[in-house]
This record gives structure tokens, C-alpha cells and sequence, in this order.
């Protein structure tokens, strides 16, 4: 047989063996998933706005960025003004499971951030008192087909 002539037996065996143009792991899947929380913003009295920004930093730095599961994340403050407003806290993961499964690495990540539970305590304690109990929780789907 001539070299010229495997080159088709080829093509039809890999079509056959179903390993024609497939999904690599470099692809982007279909969908992500996007979990977006609205808060409302307050500022304690006698606390500045760097404060506030080192606090969500310091959080960022010691638990988000060590996640596993959250592949882009981005809070988004109020550019006109800073009392009274709101923030937006975006975080997108890869897959619904992932998305389930972040609170128990949370969970962890916030303990391997913070291993002293008082000190843990504390600290989110004053991060919580940059919001409003009051907020909303959205989920999207996110169609990575449409991104720029």
C-alpha cells in the first residue's frame, strides 16, 4: 500500500472512533454559572472607605483567591458617591455542581484563613457590619458563546 493511500483509512478510523473534533479541556464549556449578590452598603460610624476596601481586600486576598471552584470574581461599588449606596459581589464558577460545593470550601478556606475561631469570628463580624442584612441573591447562566 502506498503512504498516499493510508492517509483516507486513517481519517475514517479516527471519524469511526469518534475522535473527530471534540471538546478539550482548553475549550470554554456551553454555560457557567454566575452568582450575583446585591448588598446594601453601610458605613459604621467613624470607618472610612479604605477601611472598608482593605477589609473586602484582606477577605479576597486570605479566602477568594484561594478558591478552587470560583473562576472570576469582581466586586463592583458605587462610583458616585459613598454612603447609602449599594455593592455587587460576582462570582462565576464552572459548573452548578461547583457552585454547590463552594460553601464547604468556604467554610474551609475561611478556617486556613483565620485558624483562631475568635479571631476568624471577629473578622467577619466587622466585614458583616459593611452591609445590610437586607440583600438579594441572583444565579445566571452564563452563554460563553457570547463573550467577548
Amino acid at each position: 500500500m502506498k503512504p498516499a493511500n493510508i492517509l483516507p483509512i486513517i481519517a475514517l478510523s479516527i471519524a469511526l472512533c469518534g475522535a473527530g473534533p471534540q471538546a478539550t479541556a482548553q475549550d470554554k464549556p456551553a454555560n457557567t454559572f454566575l452568582a450575583q449578590t446585591t448588598i446594601h452598603f453601610t458605613m459604621p460610624e467613624g470607618t472610612t472607605r479604605e477601611e472598608v476596601q482593605k477589609a473586602f481586600q484582606e477577605y479576597f486576598d486570605k479566602v477568594i483567591s484561594k478558591s478552587t471552584l470560583i473562576k472570576h470574581f469582581a466586586i463592583y461599588i458605587h462610583a458616585w458617591g459613598s454612603q447609602g449606596g449599594s455593592y455587587v459581589r460576582s462570582m462565576e464558577f464552572a459548573s452548578w455542581e461547583d457552585l454547590g460545593k463552594f460553601e464547604d470550601e468556604l467554610e474551609a478556606l475561611e478556617k486556613a484563613a483565620w485558624p483562631d475561631e475568635a479571631a476568624r469570628k471577629a473578622f467577619l463580624k466587622k466585614l458583616e457590619s459593611y452591609s445590610d442584612m437586607h440583600h438579594s441573591d441572583e444565579i445566571y447562566s452564563v452563554m460563553n458563546s457570547m463573550r467577548k
